[in-house]
């Protein structure tokens, strides 16, 4: 599930924590028992906002503020967003996917931000299921810390596109180097 679809074309309103959950709910029953791998906002240079919801603009945003970057940035943003995922986990298997991570620091505000939401829900006497949690490989950083991420999360997803993009210095949509990105 792309949650990033949620967030566009909304003129600047981003989706509460009931809208998003109601989204991740509805793909659940779908599945009918079937695991949903809920993959965390990753607005960036190939799915962005609306202008309207932009802070500022980035000349290269496939470089910038995007991804975990941008929710990590935005906290109260994304621990909406958790806080509805975890809810969702209360009616399915749900697998969580973090796009974009190349730090551990990055891991480490992930992981304590996740648990907050968890606090918050508690709080609130609001029931949540378990989820796995994952993260996308698609940073060459990333890559070269495979032991680390193997620490932290259920399971990994290779972001190929991404992965090419930034292991070959090449930025996919710009036609003047596109026909460089062949990942043989």
């Amino acid at each position: 599930f792309r949650s990033e679809f949620l967030f566009m074309g909304r003129n600047g309103n981003l989706p509460g924590e009931d809208e998003q959950y109601e989204a991740y709910r509805r793909a659940l029953d779908g599945m009918q028992g079937l695991p949903v791998t809920i993959r965390t906002v990753d607005i960036g240079s190939d799915k962005p906002l609306d202008k309207a919801a932009r802070d500022d603009a980035h000349l290269n945003p496939a470089l910038g503020l995007r991804a975990i970057r941008w929710s990590l940035a935005d906290p109260d943003m994304f621990l909406t967003q958790l806080r509805a995922i975890l809810r969702a986990a209360a009616h399915g298997k749900v697998n969580m996917l973090v796009p974009m991570l190349a730090h551990a620091s990055e891991i480490r505000q992930t992981l304590s931000l996740l648990d907050h939401a968890r606090a918050q829900l508690d709080k609130r006497g609001v029931p949540y299921g378990p989820l796995q949690l994952g993260a996308m490989i698609e940073i060459p950083a990333a890559a070269l810390m495979l032991d680390v991420f193997l620490k932290y999360f259920d399971f990994l997803s290779i972001g190929t596109n991404d992965l090419i993009q930034y292991t070959l210095a090449i930025d996919r949509s710009d036609d003047a180097v596109a026909h460089l990105y062949d990942p043989l």
